[in-house]
């Protein structure tokens, strides 16, 4: 009778006109998205111990000032090979961080829900900001639960069923609950619903004391279920109702909430009443609206029945390395004006855990997931810690000269090229030894070592077996050291890395070494400068990137071939399977037939498979599908790997000559803004780790650019799998600007040249092949390289295309660069060059600049100054012409991201300061080589990132602090991507200069001829209407503003001195005496304390480029100026204090200078600067992010103890895994009462030092060039010369010009005095039409021929060009006869011989 009652109270209320049928509109859920957002993720707060533990489901509530947190624990590696769950509890004093009590809800054997026991509490207060505290119902606490005796992840072998549990005693004390003996809801109830009648899944009760539905207890849960008029599968929301909360009845009009589409998952709702709307939040997963698997949103109600959707952004997705596989189900707090959303984390590894996101910064977690699982058969130990390393003295081979302990990747070169000299970069010879363990295993395996990198050449030994001298550089290198190993035992790996001078048998040299043309391909690394890694297989397997994946023009068949080894004794026959699968695991086809191998045989399988309408890989939606590549032997599984792939087609203009100049993807033109980038950094090149690549590629994302150019060699192969996965197009490099004509140089280019195929075809990202830039690479053997790649990848015939860049022939396409406006032409003809039909792609465009040099707003200057607003007004005219004629073309490259080193060219401007000038750079770069972005860098923000996900605001220039020295009229301008932008001439709403509103693609925010009096400028970005973004600029020089207090934001006495400690030292790192605040004196940072890079060099300033300052108002602070002053470095950077023995605090103050300028709360920063810091050896700070934790300009303060022994404190930065590290500030004290210890005086001023400015350093003034390797020319005119030829003058040059005839010779006499290798480079002109081979003997003074060889002189256009060889050994002092001959030499002329 009871429950008639309720159905019938129920059923009646449901008919009610009115408010039944009201509904929640999306402005006010626009307002409610407003209240509940939390775009800062603060990180993981609970996660596993080890990897055979899952974490999903939080639920939060407080008891006595407490917070408490119930989760559920999976005890399984996998879906099918754990017990179930188990409920756990934790506790908080502030919501972020969390201490495990222990579990609540136990395994019970014999019981319904033996294996499957997760709960979640209920009756928890729902008000928005209120208690959130476990309402007592008959003095109980209550839960309802996951229950059931199925094993697995959420019982994937039986149903599971809604159970009831409860305590008396206090929620926040680890104790087992009591439970019903049956579930409260099952499957097999009478009165089971169609859309619960698979499976029942987490479940909450509210208390609603008004009895809106009849009832006072409400569940909410969600259950599997099959439509029965669809047919769709999935999972809804549903109610039950109660009076006593053990008794409970369906609603019968369930599910309550839903998304109709099959596979796709709603549920979990938490529902909080706002004032009088109720809001549910819940996750949806598999939902085909959206491009990420699992998210968090909410909808919203008036009666708890009648749900709307909120239509607008998700609260939680997936964007970050912990979440990036799911990130869902909701558990949300307000407290204390902070929101607080919990949810379940799950990574690609499939690890799950408990992350939080908040409404305001509050930092970053420090709880990370164990290390990532080992998804396929293969066990791989990564060898990149702990590795002793010295130089090898020549003279002393044996002596371990500079010995140190480093971990890979490492580069010796570290410093050495910055030097201003032409040729400053270190060559030699460096030792490498790791002692490591190897597991014994089960079964036949083999042992291979793998290593990514190595400068240059590397000579291997493994337990004293020598495995060979090999040539390395910038492709991998894979060796069988099974034989060799000591299994369970220590093993000692031995690496010799050299890197000589005057490489002549590798593409990848330095280009100090050379003196053609002053064109370089940067330094090049000496050390092991990318991964190794023990990879332990089965004996059959599948070779490195052995599986090559691609799909024809129609994206109609995917095509596998994959590549099989015997490296045992015995014939035998596997089953070879590739399994194709979608996004979400589904299989799209299977491929399997079994192989017959030999000892030693290597065979490759060819498949193919249709597949049907397939999801496209682009960027908007970089789709990609796994591949599964198996080795089954006995029907299990021995070698596995796993390929991603996504299905694409493209298109370019000089494969289709159809008139159309555009760039196709899917058949949808796509224009290219694309980037080239070194992999170089400051104190740092090429020896990038993975956290350095990631910050690369997140800070290249968030200035907008589509397409990346690895200039102009091959990355790190982390590249292609960032762009894979974020739509990137990828224009990949194999170049050698030097061309040596000599067998051991053409077969290591092709031998390499096919590696680097081998590693970058799978990649959809990768769009070209790039086989050279700027180089002199004879037609024939770039056709010859062009094959190659063809063969090894058959869409190079039909959609990628091979490319040289800049002079070049023998590929499908001589990319041009137009460097207009930098190197003469007119800007103006930009967009109508591009357009025509012998360009259509841009591959190089950019502009000199010196950080820090400003001028006036004013036309654009041909001529004019190399500051940093020439460089923005040049950039933002070709972005806007380009974008103006991107209907007619494919897109063009920004040269360069970050500026990179440049031996060969005396380029020491990168800046304006004279404390900052180092190099040789090219100094075109968005970002300094110290990753400082520029003003041309927000000026990309504004352009190519949009503001409703990303809103930036930033006014130019906060590197100009000094622009007005006293009030005067002046333009301002502002790059933003909002709508519009608000000035003002104060910290507050008033002086305001107006609004001006965004123009589109290529231009910024300008307001002329304005009254600038106050010391502020203030900039404010609207986007629909609403501020999304600020950013302020400090002046010199004018009257303080009146709201200038309105700039001391979040103000903490963090600086104030502990009670009860005597401080020894203050020190201002970067700056000169200060005294703060609270009246403490902070000393000048000199290098009586600090040492950095420089010092370690002869002649320079121990504080070159180590010193930056930003003028920004900086949080939480009143002393701005001891943050605004910092020093910058790696792990030359250190500070030594001289202390007596004892235990110490050491307070260290740092804040983010850079990242997050002007940026809104999309802004995403993390990862982009992470260090360590040490304090006498210690690591005592782990992977700091200062920007995670306290937020751009927000001043963060570290406490440590140390203890001194020896008499010194040291403070280092022993590993920099991101950026360069910094530090403002460092205080010590003693709780021993002592006096300070700090000298109060110093003769160095960083103030005076920041104003001795140079705009171009003057030749007299660089360094003595001592490193610079000579360079001798023989001009050919002085040489013997036999045959039919006439000296002439062509383009300021005096030639020979040979013409038809026979016996031609030109016969050089050089001078040699050192016995080593050099480099012979001919100057040489070619106008016959086709290639014109040359004989040429190298004689000695005795008369003997030391080189006979032949060279081909390439045909070239009217204009000088350069063959290289080389002497082909070491020759002595001496005199020697250089002789090219020929019986035909026609229309071949000379310039001229450099011997180097």
């Amino acid at each position: 009778m009871k429950k008639r009652l309720l159905l019938f109270a129920l059923a009646g209320w449901a008919l009610m006109n009115g408010y039944a049928q009201r509904h929640v509109s999306q402005e006010r859920m626009a307002e409610i998205y407003e209240e509940a957002k939390t775009p800062y993720k603060y990180g993981m707060v609970i996660a596993p111990e080890n990897n055979n533990y899952k974490i999903d489901c939080p639920t939060v509530f407080q008891e006595n000032g407490k917070w408490y947190m119930t989760y559920v624990i999976y005890n399984g590696k996998g879906a099918k090979d754990g017990r179930g769950y188990e409920t756990w509890l934790a506790e908080s004093d502030n919501l972020l961080e969390w201490k495990t009590l222990g579990r609540i809800l136990s395994y019970r054997d014999g019981a319904w829900d033996a294996n499957q026991r997760g709960g979640f509490p209920g009756l928890i207060d729902m008000e928005w900001g209120g208690s959130y505290a476990i309402q007592r119902y008959k003095d109980r606490c209550w839960m309802t639960y996951i229950g059931g005796e199925g094993t697995g992840y959420e019982a994937v072998n039986a149903p599971l069923y809604v159970g009831l549990a409860w305590t008396k005693g206090n929620p926040g004390v680890s104790h087992e609950w009591e439970a019903l003996d049956k579930p409260v809801l099952s499957v097999k109830d009478k009165d089971v619903q169609w859309w619960e009648a698979l499976t029942q899944y987490k479940s909450t009760v509210y208390w609603d004391k008004n009895k809106t539905l009849g009832a006072p207890f409400i569940m909410y849960y969600n259950a599997g279920g099959v439509h029965p008029e669809t047919g769709l599968k999935g999972e809804r929301i549903g109610i039950a109702l109660s009076k006593d909360m053990k008794k409970w009845k369906r609603y019968e009009g369930n599910p309550v909430f839903a998304h109709e589409a099959q596979g796709t998952i709603t549920g979990d709702a938490q529902i909080q009443k706002m004032g009088d709307v109720y809001v549910m939040f819940y996750f949806s997963a598999f939902n085909p609206s959206r491009p990420y698997k699992a998210f968090n949103t909410f909808a919203c109600s008036y009666d708890l029945l009648t749900w709307d959707d909120w239509q607008g952004d998700d609260l939680i997705y997936p964007t970050k390395d912990y979440d990036e596989m799911f990130a869902h189900k909701s558990y949300v707090v307000k407290h204390d004006g902070v929101v607080y959303h919990f949810y379940c984390a799950v990574n690609n590894a499939e690890q799950r855990g408990i992350a939080v996101a908040t409404s305001k910064p509050m930092g970053r977690s420090a709880v990370r997931f164990p290390k990532r699982p080992s998804k396929d058969r293969r066990v791989s130990l990564d060898l990149e810690q702990n590795w002793k390393t010295w130089l090898v003295d020549e003279k002393q081979p044996n002596k371990q000269q500079s010995l140190k302990t480093v971990n890979i990747p490492h580069n010796w070169d570290d410093y050495y090229g910055y030097r201003q000299l032409t040729h400053g970069n270190l060559h030699g010879t460096a030792m490498y030894q790791k002692d490591f363990a190897v597991p014994q295993l089960e079964g036949n395996k083999r042992y291979f070592l793998r290593f990514e990198g190595v400068g240059t050449y590397a000579t291997i030994k493994v337990n004293g077996v020598d495995f060979g001298r090999h040539p390395v550089g910038r492709t991998t290198l894979t060796l069988d050291v099974t034989d060799a190993l000591k299994l369970g035992q220590t093993n000692r790996l031995e690496v010799k890395a050299e890197h000589p001078e005057m490489i002549a048998d590798m593409p990848w040299v330095c280009g100090g070494c050379s003196s053609e043309w002053g064109f370089s391909e940067g330094s090049q690394p000496l050390g092991i400068f990318r991964p190794v890694t023990l990879e332990i297989t089965d004996e059959i397997r599948i070779d490195p990137f052995g599986v090559h994946i691609w799909n024809d023009d129609k994206a109609e068949r995917v095509f596998i071939e994959t590549e099989l080894t015997n490296y045992g004794k015995t014939t035998e026959t596997v089953e070879f399977v590739n399994k194709f699968s979608n996004e979400d695991g589904a299989q799209v086809f299977r491929l399997a037939e079994n192989v017959t191998l030999a000892p030693g045989e290597t065979k490759i399988i060819k498949q193919q498979a249709p597949v049907k309408n397939p999801v496209l890989w682009s960027t908007e939606r970089p789709y990609l599908y796994k591949l599964a590549s198996m080795i089954k032997r006995n029907g299990k599984t021995t070698d596995e790997i796993s390929t991603p792939f996504g299905i694409r087609t493209i298109s370019w203009p000089v494969k289709r000559n159809d008139g159309d100049g555009r760039f196709y993807l899917n058949g949808k033109p796509v224009f290219l803004n694309g980037v080239c980038e070194y992999e170089h950094q400051f104190g740092q090149s090429h020896a990038f780790s993975r956290e350095q690549i990631a910050a690369r590629v997140k800070q290249i994302k968030n200035a907008g650019f589509n397409a990346f150019r690895d200039a102009h060699q091959p990355h790190h192969l982390d590249y292609q799998s960032y762009w894979d996965k974020n739509g990137i197009l990828f224009w990949t490099q194999f170049s050698a600007h030097i061309w040596y004509d000599t067998p051991e140089f053409r077969e290591n280019f092709k031998k390499l040249l096919r590696q680097w195929v081998k590693e970058r075809r799978n990649s959809p990202s990768v769009v070209m092949w790039g086989l050279q830039n700027e180089s002199t690479l004879p037609r024939e053997f770039a056709q010859e390289c062009s094959e190659i790649i063809r063969e090894m990848d058959p869409t190079a015939r039909n959609m990628r295309v091979i490319t040289t860049c800049n002079g070049g022939e023998g590929t499908d396409w001589n990319v041009i660069q137009n460097w207009s406006g930098t190197y003469g032409g007119d800007i103006n003809k930009y967009d109508a060059e591009l357009s025509q039909s012998n360009q259509l792609l841009n591959g190089e465009y950019g502009a000199w600049r010196s950080i820090d040099f400003h001028t006036e707003p004013a036309d654009f200057d041909p001529k004019g100054p190399w500051s940093e607003e020439r460089m923005c007004q040049l950039m933002e005219t070709k972005i806007r012409l380009a974008e103006k004629a991107k209907d007619s073309l494919c897109g063009h490259f920004q040269w360069i991201f970050s500026s990179h080193d440049n031996p060969g060219r005396r380029q020491p401007d990168e800046a304006y300061r004279k404390i900052d000038k180092v190099g040789p750079f090219n100094y075109k770069g968005l970002t300094t080589p110290w990753e400082e972005p520029l003003d041309v860098y927000y000026m990309y923000r504004a352009n190519y990132t949009h503001a409703k996900k990303d809103p930036m605001v930033y006014i130019v220039s906060h590197t100009w602090p000094d622009r007005f020295e006293k009030r005067r009229r002046a333009t301002i301008e502002v790059y933003s991507n909002c709508d519009s932008v608000l000035l003002y001439n104060d910290a507050a709403n008033e002086a305001f200069l107006g609004r001006k509103v965004n123009q589109g693609v290529g231009t910024h925010f300008v307001w002329e001829n304005r009254d600038i009096r106050y010391n502020v400028l203030r900039a404010v970005g609207y986007y629909k209407g609403k501020a999304v973004a600020e950013d302020i600029v400090v002046l010199n020089n004018l009257e303080k503003t009146p709201h200038f207090e309105a700039l001391y934001k979040e103000v903490t006495p963090l600086l104030k001195g502990e009670d009860g400690y005597s401080y020894l030292y203050r020190m201002n790192c970067g700056g000169d005496a200060y005294t703060d605040e609270f009246g403490q004196q902070w000393a000048t940072d000199d290098s009586t304390y600090s040492h950095s890079w420089a010092e370690a060099f002869e002649g320079f300033s121990p504080y070159q480029a180590s010193q930056r300052v930003t003028y920004d108002p900086i949080r939480r602070t009143r002393d701005w100026k001891l943050f605004q002053n910092f020093r910058f470095g790696r792990h030359k950077l250190n500070y030594q204090f001289p202390l007596p023995d004892g235990t110490y605090r050491v307070e260290l103050y740092f804040t983010e200078p850079w990242h997050g300028t002007g940026g809104g709360v999309g802004t995403d920063c993390e990862g982009l600067r992470i260090f360590d810091v040490a304090v006498n050896g210690k690591t005592v700070i782990d992977d700091l992010d200062i920007w995670a934790e306290a937020g751009h300009d927000g001043a963060l303060k570290k406490v440590v103890d140390a203890e001194v022994k020896g008499g010194k404190l040291i403070i280092d930065f022993p590993e920099v895994k991101a950026g360069q590290a910094v530090i403002s500030a460092i205080a010590i004290a003693s709780k021993t009462p002592l006096q300070p210890l700090q000298s109060t005086t110093s003769s160095w001023s960083w103030e005076k030092a920041g104003k001795e400015v140079i705009e171009k350093m003057p030749t007299e003034m660089l360094p003595e060039d001592k490193n610079a390797r000579a360079s001798v020319t023989y001009e050919a005119e002085n040489a013997a010369l036999k045959g039919k030829f006439m000296k002439k003058e062509f383009k300021k040059q005096i030639g020979v010009f040979f013409g038809a005839g026979k016996n031609n010779s030109i016969e050089w006499t050089i001078s040699t005095g050192l016995a080593q290798v050099y480099a012979l480079r001919f100057k040489f002109m070619n106008l016959s039409g086709k290639p014109i081979p040359v004989n040429l003997k190298l004689i000695a003074p005795n008369g003997s021929v030391l080189k006979n060889d032949t060279l081909t002189f390439p045909d070239t256009p009217e204009k000088w060009r350069m063959m290289s060889t080389t002497t082909g050994g070491y020759i002595n002092a001496g005199t020697y006869k250089v002789i090219l001959s020929a019986e035909n030499m026609d229309k071949l002329s000379f310039d001229a011989l450099d011997v180097q």
